[in-house]
């Protein structure tokens, strides 16, 4: 077959590519990308009106700590949405999706155990990510003259500042998680879990790491998707610039839709964890969050349906 014959193929399904309606959305005749649009914004004010009762930073407060990392998916939600409208990338914006699902997957893994369980596997957590940034920084630094010296001394101290506030940090992580009450009966499991930094533990049976260690696949399956796990390991292709990546696509070519609708499900998993763990809340954030209807970012034609339903309703109620 010539290169030719591919393209004229190519072309032919070009004009027949397939749709699948969100029946909540089509019901307002939303396109995908406004779809996208009006999760994202309900999501983000609920976010900012529950990050004004949870105010804490720190990683010590549980009950605020999820809300950064939501606020660090939404960001690179936001991020998405550039990325396809502007700049039509649909390689980085397939890594963006795999970025959403790990960042989902660790979300749940973590925040949805119970009691003691969650504190553990929290401080476990952020112990990996501080052990990984010890691990780079280096040991010891030596002055070659490829740098102003003066500029050498600065950056010399920042590493040793850095490694003391990263060590002073693991320190306390593991103080927290030796004050639990389960770390009595589990000393020596936990401990081990502590050195690997192994907070995809599946047991606190087993200090095997290999095997006492959730994938990435399995920790997929917990957000309870209607698709394969796989699914997301393949976007793994567009990460690490493997053979798919490299694929030349025309513009016009190129169908957003499935991308955008991986990532309206994932931000679809992020509105029922924040209603769930913070169902206190709720109450009073939605009564708040409101105000994303008036948001620059939310669709006027989706406003437009909501007040057209309301209008609906209202007489339906004088019959």
């Amino acid at each position: 077959m010539r290169g030719d014959d591919i393209m004229k193929i190519g072309e032919g399904k070009q004009n027949s590519k397939a749709h699948i309606s969100i029946p909540e959305f089509a019901r307002a005749d939303l396109t995908y990308e406004e779809c996208y649009r009006v999760v994202f914004t309900l999501i983000k004010h609920e976010v900012f009106h529950l990050k004004n009762i949870h105010t804490s930073e720190s990683i010590d407060e549980l009950k605020a700590y999820p809300l950064q990392i939501a606020s660090r998916i939404l960001k690179s939600a936001s991020t998405l949405h550039t990325i396809i409208e502007q700049n039509k990338d649909y390689v980085v914006a397939n890594a963006i999706v795999r970025t959403l699902a790990d960042t989902m997957a660790s979300l749940y893994l973590i925040y949805q155990e119970d009691g003691e369980a969650m504190v553990l596997r929290h401080y476990l957590y952020v112990l990996d990510g501080i052990n990984n940034r010890l691990k780079y920084l280096p040991e010891n630094m030596f002055y070659d003259n490829s740098i102003s010296k003066d500029e050498f001394d600065v950056l010399m101290q920042q590493v040793v500042d850095s490694k003391t506030h990263y060590t002073e940090a693991r320190q306390h992580c593991q103080a927290k998680i030796r004050e639990l009450s389960l770390y009595a009966g589990k000393a020596a499991v936990i401990e081990k879990l502590m050195e690997k930094c192994n907070w995809k533990y599946k047991t606190l049976g087993s200090s095997n790491i290999q095997k006492n260690k959730y994938t990435w696949n399995e920790m997929y399956d917990l957000l309870h998707l209607k698709c394969d796990s796989g699914f997301f390991s393949f976007l793994g292709e567009f990460v690490h610039g493997l053979s798919t990546s490299n694929i030349a696509f025309e513009p016009d070519v190129v169908d957003f839709e499935p991308v955008y609708g991986a990532a309206i499900v994932l931000l679809g998993r992020l509105y029922e964890f924040i209603n769930n763990y913070y169902a206190d809340d709720m109450n009073i954030v939605q009564a708040k969050a409101i105000t994303g209807l008036a948001d620059v970012r939310m669709p006027q034609k989706y406003v437009d349906y909501l007040l057209n339903e309301l209008s609906n309703l209202k007489e339906k109620g004088r019959c």
